[in-house]
């Protein structure tokens, strides 16, 4: 069976960037405010675009495809990720030109959706498992929003938990380039999040949700708290993540939210941001992946009322047949 590789994460970022405290609605609600530009929670400046989405993807997959050294017209597959398309059939057009834009003359596009900030997490997932079957050799997973497109407009998202920016992000899964190898994914669906019931009981149910997704996780492919080196999750408030993560045994510094204050809550795309980030970083320091018991990392979405789960080996895989 082929092993699934993600390669080459990459992302763009709306072009203009505002301090958070300048938000109308942050000026208007001064205890929302505070909490949110706390050091406990970590946000500082938002992104913004005055261009189309497809625009900030088209960017992103360029570095993508660059990175790993894979033509464009040697992919198969393109899984887009976004509530930020038109709702009319001018969507079929924009997707049409992203593709030629980057020169992926062989590949069908497809959409994925109803799952928030955790759908691109599906989208890898659902990549991985098309490569490792033999579906597909290269899919190019394509997230990214805009707040005017994917939450109306609002910039303070997730209950008051987030500042929403803009931004798109892509990665390549792929049987053959060098890449982290995909080891497993899952996700959960917790409607009752969404029941309008007091923020106690809320909260006990985003718990819960959490419990349930690393428990499926473990199940489906066994891994240990003490085995993960980080957790890379939608960019919320840090004091909100703890709780949740804390609670199954990823808290402290297993916590990857260094980017909070720099880009804000980017939707679907931040689990791939901080993955990008973390890569170049490393390799900007020269840095190994050294061996030891910590030898996974997890990209986790996390939308209104969904959780998806991306199980990576830390160490990356060569260029190479990926046969496994």
């Amino acid at each position: 069976m082929t092993t699934a590789r993600l390669c080459a994460p990459a992302y763009e970022l709306g072009e203009y960037a505002d301090p958070v405290t300048e938000l109308p609605e942050l000026l208007a609600d001064p205890d929302t405010a505070a909490r949110l530009t706390a050091p406990a929670a970590g946000f500082d400046t938002y992104h913004w675009s005055d261009g189309q989405v497809v625009e900030l993807m088209a960017a992103a997959a360029r570095r993508t495809l660059g990175e790993a050294g894979v033509p464009g017209d040697e992919v198969d597959l393109v899984l887009l990720a976004t509530d930020s398309l038109p709702r009319d059939r001018s969507a079929h057009r924009d997707v049409a030109e992203l593709l030629q834009d980057i020169g992926l003359t062989r590949a069908t596009a497809s959409t994925l959706g109803l799952m928030d900030c955790a759908t691109a997490m599906a989208a890898v997932g659902t990549a991985a498992s098309l490569v490792r079957d033999g579906s597909a050799r290269h899919v190019l997973v394509v997230t990214g929003d805009l707040a005017d497109h994917a939450t109306g407009g609002e910039r303070v998202v997730a209950g008051g938990a987030a500042i929403a920016s803009d931004a798109a992000a892509t990665a390549l899964v792929s049987a053959t380039a060098a890449g982290l190898p995909v080891l497993g994914m899952a996700h959960h669906a917790a409607p009752e999040t969404l029941s309008g019931e007091p923020a106690r009981q809320q909260l006990a149910a985003r718990i819960a949700a959490h419990r349930e997704l690393f428990g499926r996780l473990a199940e489906r492919h066994p891994v240990r708290p003490e085995e993960v080196r980080a957790v890379l999750p939608s960019n919320f408030a840090r004091n909100v993540l703890e709780i949740y993560l804390s609670d199954v045994g990823y808290g402290g510094d297993r916590l990857a939210l260094g980017n909070v204050g720099r880009i804000g809550h980017c939707l679907g795309s931040d689990p791939l941001i901080n993955l990008a980030d973390r890569l170049a970083e490393a390799k900007a320091a020269g840095e190994e992946e050294a061996d030891g018991p910590e030898d996974r990392l997890v990209l986790l979405g996390a939308g209104i009322s969904h959780l998806a789960a991306v199980l990576l080996g830390a160490r990356p895989l060569p260029a190479g047949e990926g046969a496994g």
